[in-house]
């Protein structure tokens, strides 16, 4: 007999009692619960809560997490939002990373390295030298055009 996404779903969560979430037991990716709906086609399990529960999801839009659980697929805890809202919710729930300066991965600099370049007296020739970056990179640093985040910060 095959089975409908329906009880191919209902197999695939166990409740919580104190949250109300519904955790997915499936596969995770990324924490959102995966499930494959078709032949090789994957969804993610909160977006077909929504469609099994809810409704078609219009194109382009989100299914969002009001309980912030990735792996909830609960639909009373989802709600329907733009990228544009999704972002907005994931800084007002504090969740969003913070990759300026030296927490980027591509920067050769420290923090330090650029109280120091802002406090430095000498040329920006000479000041490159000694921090094995571009003239320019020295000029847009003590501009504030690049590390605004520490401006007027000290050690």
């Amino acid at each position: 007999m095959v089975k409908t996404p329906q009880d191919r779903f209902d197999e695939k969560w166990i409740g919580e009692p104190n949250s109300g979430c519904w955790l997915w037991t499936g596969t995770l990716g990324n924490g959102y619960g995966e499930i494959q709906v078709e032949k090789q086609k994957h969804v993610y399990a909160h977006r077909l809560s929504w469609e099994l529960h809810c409704g078609p999801i219009p194109k382009g839009m989100c299914v969002l997490h009001s309980c912030d659980m990735p792996c909830c697929v609960n639909p009373d805890h989802l709600w329907l939002g733009t990228k544009g809202d999704n972002a907005r919710d994931m800084v007002r729930k504090g969740r969003n990373p913070d990759f300026r300066g030296e927490r980027s991965g591509n920067s050769n600099l420290t923090d330090a390295d650029v109280i120091a370049i802002r406090a430095a007296t000498g040329t920006h020739r000479s000041i490159a030298a000694q921090h094995g970056v571009s003239q320019s990179r020295i000029s847009d640093i003590r501009a504030e055009k690049s590390w605004k985040h520490l401006t007027n910060a000290k050690f």
